[in-house]
C-alpha cells in the first residue's frame, strides 16, 4: 500500500492539468469573441431602443447597458479579474502568494511546493474557476433580456465570486484556514 492517497494518481492528474493549459487559453479567448458578441448586441438593443423610442414605443435601456456592461468585463477580462482579485483578497494575481506555509499540515502536503500533484490540482480547480467566471457572466448578460427570472442576476454574481475564489484556490484555502483555525 502506497504511502499517500495520491500516488497512482499523480501522471494522470499530471497529463490532465497539461491538456486543461491549452484549454485555459481556449476559454480566453473565448472570453474575447463571447465580448465582442456582446458589444454587438448591446449595438443592436441600443438601435432597436431608438427606433422604439421615434415610433413613440417605451423600452428599458437595461438590456443595452447591462450587455455593454458585460461586454466591457469579457473584453477586458484580465484587468476585471485583477480588479476584483484584489477587492477580495487584497492583491492582484494568483501567483502573489507564496508557497503554502507550514502551518498546515494538510495544506502542506497537498499544495506545498515539494509536492507534484499540488500544482496539478491547482491548475485543474482553477480552469474549472474560470468556466465558473465566464458562465457567470454569461447568466448575468442573459438575465436581461425580456421574461426572465430575477434570480438569474445573482446567479451569475456567485458564479463570477466563487470563480475567483476557485481561480485563487490557494489564497482561498489559506484564508478558510486562518479564519477558521486562526494564524
Amino acid at each position: 500500500m502506497s504511502e499517500t492517497w495520491y500516488s497512482g494518481s499523480t501522471a494522470v492528474l499530471s497529463n490532465l492539468a497539461n491538456s486543461l493549459l491549452s484549454v485555459e487559453k481556449m476559454l480566453t479567448g473565448a472570453s474575447y469573441l463571447m465580448g465582442i458578441a456582446f458589444a454587438l448586441k448591446a449595438i443592436m438593443t441600443l438601435k432597436s431602443h431608438g427606433e422604439q423610442r421615434s415610433s413613440g414605443g417605451a423600452s428599458s435601456m437595461k438590456e443595452a447597458s447591462i450587455y455593454l456592461f458585460v461586454a466591457a468585463m469579457l473584453l477586458y477580462y484580465p484587468t476585471a479579474f485583477e480588479v476584483i482579485m484584489n477587492s477580495t483578497f487584497g492583491y492582484s494575481s494568483v501567483l502573489a502568494y507564496a508557497p503554502i506555509s507550514n502551518s498546515s499540515p494538510l495544506l502542506s502536503s497537498i499544495f506545498g511546493s515539494d509536492n507534484a500533484v499540488g500544482t496539478s490540482l491547482a491548475i485543474i480547480i482553477q480552469v474549472v474557476g474560470l468556466v465558473a467566471f465566464l458562465r457567470g457572466w454569461l447568466l448575468v448578460a442573459r438575465s436581461s433580456s425580456q421574461g426572465q427570472g430575477a434570480g438569474n442576476i445573482g446567479k451569475g454574481f456567485m458564479h463570477v465570486f466563487g470563480g475567483v475564489l476557485a481561480m485563487n484556490i490557494i489564497g482561498t484555502l489559506e484564508v478558510f484556514q486562518d479564519t477558521l483555525f486562526g494564524n
